[in-house]
């Protein structure tokens, strides 16, 4: 038996019973959604894989079928023990880094164009954001990222101007990146079953049409936009870039802007362009 004639139950039961313990995790099971998420990570045709949490290895197992080079970084002990005697004896050019996504060192094949590095991971619903906004401040050349969310985060990715989830995390994400849905997943794909459904995106990068200062400007700007959400903009933005209400309603009505707009109203593209009146 070779390590491709496991299954994700088979996975799970073998982690499970070298702990002796549940990790209070949640492992997906569902072949269906790691085949999903493996081809649609092919598709950006990546040269080397870095996953993110894998777990039990269930989504590994649907990456390593891709024959290309994986790294995998693991933050629990007992898992990142697992996945390196489970698929480092047989799969070639495969690594396992045991440290947290949010600050451990990461390797440097994420630096290099040549290397068409990819992220791809089921992420941890606590920290989901914070390690997709880890890899965008980097700045590494990633032909792309396939990432599971939590269902509402995922929406607010996806959100556009007015609709209901949309907020900070839209335009932000927006900017950098052309995000597709891919699919959702139910709690019974996990096990345990978590009580929020799931869901995967696709990020491709997009070309970004500021620089890395100003980049930092217009977070800044989209956080005081939407501080007060439901204030238009010209409160929400009053002291911001040392300008008064006054000052913005100049500002914002020299690029047709009335009084009465909100953040919730614009894309990234007005951001940019209030932006650059300042």
């Amino acid at each position: 038996m070779t390590i491709f004639d496991l299954t994700p139950q088979d996975l799970v039961e073998n982690l499970r019973r070298r702990l002796k313990k549940s990790l209070g995790q949640n492992f997906l099971l569902d072949e269906n959604i790691t085949r999903l998420i493996a081809r649609e990570a092919d598709n950006l045709n990546p040269h080397h894989i870095l996953e993110i949490g894998p777990g039990a290895g269930a989504l590994t197992l649907a990456l390593c079928k891709l024959n290309r080079p994986i790294t995998v970084l693991e933050k629990d002990d007992h898992c990142a023990r697992f996945i390196q005697n489970t698929f480092a004896p047989e799969i070639p050019d495969f690594d396992v880094i045991h440290g947290d996504a949010l600050d451990a060192e990461l390797p440097a094949f994420l630096s290099d164009p040549l290397a068409r590095p990819i992220l791809v991971s089921n992420l941890p619903y606590n920290v989901a954001s914070q390690i997709y906004f880890r890899f965008i401040d980097a700045d590494y050349p990633l032909v792309g990222m396939v990432l599971m969310f939590q269902r509402e985060v995922a929406q607010r990715y996806l959100a556009r101007p007015g609709a209901k989830h949309y907020s900070i995390l839209s335009v932000v994400g927006q900017y950098y990146h052309d995000i597709e849905h891919v699919t959702d997943v139910s709690p019974e794909c996990f096990r345990p079953a978590p009580k929020v459904t799931s869901t995967v995106l696709k990020f491709v990068p997009r070309k970004r049409e500021l620089s890395h200062e100003e980049e930092l400007q217009f977070r800044k700007l989209v956080h005081a936009a939407f501080a007060l959400r439901r204030k238009t903009l010209v409160n929400s933005l009053s002291g911001f870039a040392g300008l008064d209400k006054t000052a913005w309603t100049q500002k914002l009505s020299s690029i047709g802007l009335d009084e009465n707009t909100r953040a919730e109203s614009l894309g990234f593209k007005d951001f940019i362009r209030i932006l650059r009146t300042i």
